[in-house]
Order: C-alpha cells, then sequence, then structure tokens
C-alpha cells in the first residue's frame, strides 16, 4: 500500500544548521500549495497552460514622458490632431492637479510660524527661556 501524503520533516531536523536550504525549498513549497489552493478558482486552465506572458516595449518614449513620432498641423492629417488634442487634454488635466493646494496659504504660514518660534526657544538661554511670551497673533502678521 502506497501512502499519497508526503512524508515530511520534523521543525526540529529542519533547524538544524546543515538543513537550512531544504528548510527554505520546503517553506517555499509550503507557500506555494497555499497560493495554490487560495487561488484554485479563480486562475482557469487556459492561464495555467499560457504560462507567463511578458510585454516588451523598447521604446523610450514611455520613461521619458516624449511625445508620439506622428505629428500633423494645419489639417493635414484629422486624425493625428484628434490624438494630438486628447493626448494635450490629458496633459492638461495631470498639470492641473499637481497645481491642487492641500494647505492653504494662510495655514502654512500659521504652521510655519509656530515652528519658528519653537526653534527660536531652543536656542535661547534659560534666562530669556522663562522671559519668553508668546507673540500674539496680531504680531505674526
Amino acid at each position: 500500500m502506497e501512502d499519497n501524503s508526503k512524508v515530511t520533516l520534523s521543525k526540529s531536523i529542519l533547524d538544524m544548521k546543515f538543513m537550512k536550504r531544504t528548510k527554505e525549498r520546503v517553506l517555499k513549497e509550503v507557500d506555494d500549495a497555499e497560493g495554490k489552493a487560495m487561488y484554485s478558482n479563480e486562475i482557469t486552465d487556459e492561464m495555467k497552460k499560457a504560462g507567463n506572458i511578458v510585454f516588451v516595449d523598447t521604446s523610450l518614449s514611455n520613461c521619458k514622458d516624449l511625445i508620439d513620432g506622428r505629428l500633423s498641423f494645419g489639417g493635414m492629417n484629422p486624425e493625428v490632431e484628434k490624438l494630438m488634442a486628447n493626448d494635450y487634454a490629458k496633459r492638461v488635466e495631470q498639470i492641473e492637479k499637481k497645481k491642487e493646494k492641500d494647505v492653504t496659504d494662510e495655514e502654512m504660514a500659521k504652521g510655519y510660524s509656530t515652528v519658528v518660534n519653537t526653534i527660536s526657544k531652543k536656542f535661547q538661554n534659560k534666562k530669556n527661556r522663562k522671559g519668553f511670551v508668546k507673540p500674539s497673533e496680531e504680531d505674526q502678521y
């Protein structure tokens, strides 16, 4: 009678110094088995047969954020001009999103003034620290 279950090594044996590679291999197999069990209903047979699909783009235009090679001006190629207009609109939207402020100028000024006061306190000697009076908000502006 053959036993279908795989014989596993005990934890104490795997912890031995000369069993490091075997321990890493066993842990990797266990992790792979858990991953397969977890995603078995989502991964189809077609996905398993296809293997790894890698798309390679040898162009540097995506990395350096360059414009496309085809340009058209003055209505010479309307299709390309539509593509250029769409690309320009996307770039304008991205620039506008970057310009939006999370903090108003007034809030930034108040925060900066408190930082300046804190650092100025740090560099004062003990005599001046005791008599230090916090400036009022009217004096800050």
